[in-house]
């Protein structure tokens, strides 16, 4: 709205008023507002809600001086063919929604999507969802696949099994899975393997502010919380770092099964608990063998050396942005 010079206020409150409309549902078979939509999860969502609704009010909505930016019914009025449009579109959207809900297609899908994680992965399939949860993540929704669930768990289940009978984790029948990979070696950080964004940031970049949100990020993203960071910085839809965003976590799950190919170390199988420091998940996977630490602290190298041509790509970026403002 200021690119068009538009007043930008009653947009706003449209927005807001849009995405609770779309939005407003209660848990199935319960009085209770269903809360999930407002979480950082649907983000990305609000962003397009937002957008289309600020470029609705830019085609039709009618200027309004500054002075009376403050006149919000006048605004109102001024402005009731936008609004009316886009509750209109919104309430159109609740009740596909609510259609969808009330069918129980998400139900549906999620059954789909259970038999195929009963099944057994390949190894193309777990680097296909590392691609799309980190990129969606980049998207700004969080969490796509949660890899602590039980996704292809019959084969987790199994290598426990094996390890805990035969009192080794060598020799399971599925050394590759999809949870070890990147819970062990994709996820360093959290999704994106974001500690070596916090490490490259602190050391290259040369805006206070950014080093300064690395810092006060650090501690959670050493224990895999990361989303401080990604919001701070952002990452989320910054097209800077999408390529390291997406590709680290795969170099990483690369260089891992590479290492358990050549018996460096046992496939990780025993299970980590939520909120172990991400550098020591592999060596909890392992029951404590020591190389495995070693390699984790290599694969966390590389992912800094990844990261740091696209920090100093964001330096260079800033500095043109600040010149073109003088």
């Amino acid at each position: 709205m200021r690119h068009y010079s538009k007043n930008s206020s009653i947009v706003g409150i449209a927005s807001v008023a849009s995405y609770i409309l779309i939005f407003i549902h209660t848990i199935r078979n319960t009085q209770q507002y269903e809360m999930n939509y407002y979480n950082a999860t649907w983000f990305i969502v609000g962003i397009v809600v937002g957008y289309f609704v600020g470029w609705i009010f830019a085609k039709l909505g009618h200027n309004i001086p500054e002075v009376k930016d403050r006149d919000l019914v006048k605004t109102i009025i001024i402005n009731i063919k936008p609004l009316l449009i886009v509750l209109a579109g919104a309430l159109i959207i609740h009740l596909g929604f609510a259609t969808y809900r009330q069918y129980q297609m998400d139900r549906i899908i999620a059954q789909s999507v259970s038999t195929v994680a009963n099944q057994h992965s390949s190894y193309g399939l777990s680097i296909l969802i590392s691609l799309i949860t980190t990129f969606t993540m980049w998207l700004g929704y969080a969490g796509t696949l949660n890899f602590s669930s039980n996704i292809f768990g019959n084969e987790s289940i199994a290598n426990l099994s094996y390890a805990l009978s035969h009192k080794t984790p060598w020799n399971i029948p599925y050394p590759y899975t999809l949870q070890a990979l990147f819970n062990g070696f994709g996820g360093i950080g959290g999704v994106g393997a974001t500690l070596a964004l916090v490490i490259a940031l602190i050391l290259f970049s040369n805006k206070r502010q950014k080093r300064e949100i690395a810092v006060t990020s650090a501690a959670p993203v050493f224990f895999n919380v990361n989303l401080a960071l990604v919001v701070g910085i952002p990452t989320i839809l910054n097209p800077i770092y999408v390529i390291p965003f997406v590709l680290s976590p795969i170099v990483n799950m690369l260089l891992g099964s590479v290492a358990i190919l050549l018996k460096m170390f046992p496939p990780l199988v025993y299970p980590v608990p939520d909120g172990i420091p991400g550098i020591l998940g592999p060596l909890m996977g392992t029951g404590g063998n020591i190389v495995v630490l070693i390699y984790t602290i290599f694969i966390l190298i590389v992912d800094v050396m990844i990261y740091i041509p696209f920090v100093k790509l964001d330096n260079k970026v800033a500095k043109k942005y600040e010149e073109s403002l003088k």
